[in-house]
């Protein structure tokens, strides 16, 4: 019998691959991963074939392993061996958790046993088997003192305590159980963040958390253990009613991995870890480093022809076809002012203004801006009165959209003029008017982001009918809010999402 795996698998790491070597090295298989799936054939007698799916079973979760399929086939094979340097991990999994729980202390899978530096008294230390139980006794009592435990890892360095009501950069839960007691979390939420990689995302506060508490915000990140040690300490506190720690990072060497969830899709937001190391190395190394991302993420499309939608909330935003021909131009005003000069040479736009000024305040300011749609936003949130500050206006605006419950907003003129140039005066008359007819800044804010998605809907078509694309690449950190990626999502039915992230 010949029994054959299809994994999907959205990542070109290695991470999932060495799993399956480790719980397959003892059986006679055939492994392929390529066009984001993985292929695994194993021969054998029936009773073998179900000792080897048993073994399989221990495997943890990648939150890059979207779904598999398993059928049996009339094929003979001749495995390959195939010598490969992995990549160690230092992760926490089924194995290194579950022997704690018993007992015992083992390594993971990739032999590391805890990777980070704890400093409990004095100094930062490394954990080992040695002296794992007295500084973990050590470290509960600190705790539990109402003192800060530091330690570092190659991201950073980290103070964690227990929550006493201030947050700080995320929250640690001492089982995944307690996540609702004070945040909205589905399904598929958990299972990400319990994901071998255990990424930061962030998570909505559940109503009754918020009526007890003054929050700044609706949101707020979250991460499970994902270290030994760490998972140590949260696994005894549990015992004792604590529910989480509070986490702050005090020292930052490199961003941490953080993912989002839109319409069950995986956004990667931040953190290099998990794309090829010759990806980050390559971009690392350069002095533009989005340059690079983006030159990295394209080399991955060589059949295929991409328009990369490339929205940023840090740079001048790109609509790139044929990996070469950017066809967005878009060059906002310096400031309010130059808007109002340049709309008062048409008549209608004039009247306008003057309308408009009898019943608002208009900004008056000079503008710190990127040639973005981002940056127009913000525009649009002072018109609004949402903000005084670009970059918070242009956030409370997408705040708006994002939290909005109302099927659709208005239609916002979002246009190219007759020379191609996006029109930017456009979409900020239209904004006025309707501001002016009475509408609510939240039925605007969402329009103005459904509106982009609706332009850039019309321009792949448009493409896409002249043969010129055939599938729309999302980059760039606008697509972290909901509100944009699920409309792009409905509207653009041929998209990719790269592993390369958001951030940089």
């Amino acid at each position: 019998m010949l029994l054959k795996i299809t994994f999907d698998y959205r990542s070109k790491n290695d991470i999932f691959e060495y799993l399956l070597y480790f719980y397959a090295k003892n059986y006679i298989y055939d492994y392929e991963q390529k066009d984001e799936k993985i292929i695994i054939k194993f021969q054998g007698e029936k009773e073998e074939i179900q000792a080897f799916c048993s073994n399989l079973e221990n495997i943890s979760h990648s939150i890059f392993l979207d779904k598999f399929d398993l059928k049996i086939i009339e094929e003979n094979f001749t495995p390959i061996k195939k010598e490969k340097n992995f990549t160690k991990r230092s992760f926490l999994t089924r194995l290194n958790a579950n022997a704690y729980t018993q007992g015992e202390l083992l390594e993971n899978e990739w032999g590391i046993f805890v990777e980070e530096e704890f400093k409990i008294e004095d100094e930062f230390i490394k954990i080992t088997k040695e002296n794992f139980h007295d500084n973990l006794k050590k470290a509960l009592e600190k705790l539990k003192n109402k003192e800060k435990i530091h330690f570092k890892n190659s991201k950073g360095i980290y103070a964690f305590e227990i929550f006493n009501e201030n947050l700080d950069d995320f929250l640690m839960p001492s089982d995944p159980k307690h996540i609702n007691a004070f945040f909205s979390c589905n399904n598929e939420q958990l299972k990400i963040l319990a994901g071998v990689e255990k990424p930061l995302m962030k998570l909505k506060f559940n109503a009754i958390f918020r009526q007890n508490h003054q929050l700044k915000d609706d949101y707020f990140k979250m991460k499970i253990y994902d270290n030994l040690f760490l998972f140590a300490i949260c696994f005894e506190l549990e015992k004792e009613g604590v529910k989480f720690l509070n986490f702050k990072k005090i020292e930052h060497f490199e961003d941490d991995f953080e993912v989002a969830l839109i319409e069950n899709k995986l956004l990667i937001c931040k953190g290099y870890d998990y794309i090829l190391p010759e990806f980050k190395n390559l971009i690392f190394q350069k002095e533009d480093k989005n340059f690079a991302r983006i030159s990295c993420m394209l080399s991955d499309f060589k059949n295929k022809k991409p328009l990369l939608l490339e929205l940023s909330k840090k740079y001048d935003d790109i609509i790139l076809l044929d990996k070469e021909l950017n066809l967005l131009k878009l060059c906002l005003p310096k400031s309010f002012d130059e808007f109002y000069k340049t709309i008062s040479q048409d008549e209608v736009a004039k009247r306008l203004l003057t309308n408009y000024t009898k019943e608002f305040t208009l900004p008056q300011k000079n503008l710190n801006v990127t040639n973005s749609f981002f940056s127009l936003f913000g525009m649009v949130g002072m018109i609004l009165e949402l903000d005084n500050d670009e970059q918070n206006a242009a956030l409370k605006l997408l705040a708006l959209a994002d939290e909005s419950k109302m099927a659709k907003g208005v239609r916002i003129d979002f246009k190219f003029n007759e020379q191609n140039e996006f029109d930017y005066t456009k979409t900020l008359r239209s904004v006025m008017s309707f501001k002016l007819a009475g509408v609510e800044n939240q039925i605007i804010a969402l329009g103005v982001v459904e509106s982009l998605a609706y332009f850039l809907r019309d321009l792949f078509d448009d493409l896409k009918a002249k043969n010129q694309t055939d599938c729309a690449l999302l980059s760039g950190s606008l697509f972290e809010h909901k509100s944009l990626s699920k409309n792009v999502f409905k509207h653009i039915p041929f998209f990719k999402l790269s592993d390369v992230p958001l951030w940089i």
